[in-house]
């Protein structure tokens, strides 16, 4: 690494510290997060000892950058193991275990822990099914990250757990985790999945509807009708293309007559290809 890209590194680990918590008031401006993402774009063995290293200092904003970094430092590295993913496991393991022993941070815990469910490395498991009823909602937040994607008993029972968790956020990434990144169809999958059939939050009913569409149940068919005919969103109109039957013709036209254009927090979507996807699907 020559002079100037050690000082660039040291430099955008600076901005990522000093503007962690910025809010996005500029999509141009250098938040926080907009360093963060550039750090793992590095992917090399100095931004890696850079990485590891803010994980052990003392300043908690300095441990999350570290995490965040150590989380997707191969962002957009065309790898399909990634770059250092153990020394990068290890080191965020290493992390979690230090602040369980020395008076824990809620978001640097809970960062390492989403960081950690990158990896997709099932050796989280155990350290992460030990903080399942931990009391804060960022530490339990990060339990569902670290569980997601992964097929093992331990953590499907885990996401069952947290996807009737108080915390709504909690819940919601909990039954997406459930229904939609994982392809295991259990009565206890399902179960948990119906259970969110009545969440008053519409997103989680969402993630719910097409968790359980995925999976053939057609239980849920009138469910997704009365939804539509109260306008789209992409999990419905997944779950409509899944279920793939003309009865749900009638409220597919209805959900188009109140806009296909929504609100994400990027700005506007426009699902028009999934709603054409989802009444050619139909046979409608």
């Amino acid at each position: 690494m020559s002079e100037s890209e050690a000082d660039n590194l040291a430099n955008l680990i600076e901005a990522a510290v000093f503007h962690l918590d910025d809010e996005e008031q500029n999509p141009k401006a250098l938040t926080g997060w907009a360093a963060v993402s550039r750090l793992q774009r590095f992917a090399d063995t100095e931004t890696l000892s850079a990485a590891i290293a803010l994980t052990q200092n003392p300043d908690t904003r300095r441990r999350r950058v570290g995490a965040a970094i150590l989380g997707q430092l191969d962002h957009d590295i065309e790898a399909p193991d990634g770059v250092f993913r153990n020394e990068r496991y290890c080191a965020l393991e290493r992390l979690v275990q230090d602040e369980i022993g020395h008076g824990e941070d809620p978001e640097v815990l809970g960062d390492a822990l989403v960081a950690m469910g990158h990896l997709n490395d099932s050796r989280v498991l155990s350290i992460a099914g030990s903080l399942i009823a931990h009391a804060s909602a960022t530490v339990r937040f990060g339990v569902v990250s670290a569980l997601s994607k992964h097929d093992e008993e331990a953590a499907i029972n885990g996401l069952i757990q947290l996807s009737s968790d108080c915390d709504e956020e909690v819940r919601d990434w909990a039954t997406f985790g459930l229904g939609q990144l994982i392809e295991a169809d259990t009565p206890a999958i399902r179960a948990a999945l119906h259970a969110r059939l009545d969440d008053l939050c519409a997103q989680i009913l969402g993630e719910a509807i097409e968790g359980l569409a995925t999976r053939g149940d057609q239980s849920v068919l009138p469910i997704l009708i009365r939804e539509l005919h109260d306008g789209v969103s992409l999990p419905l109109l997944d779950a409509a293309t899944a279920l793939a039957t003309p009865d749900l013709c009638e409220a597919l036209v209805a959900a188009r007559k109140l806009g296909l254009v929504i609100e994400a927090s990027h700005g506007p979507f426009d699902l028009s290809n999934e709603w054409t996807e989802a009444m050619h699907a139909c046979g409608c």
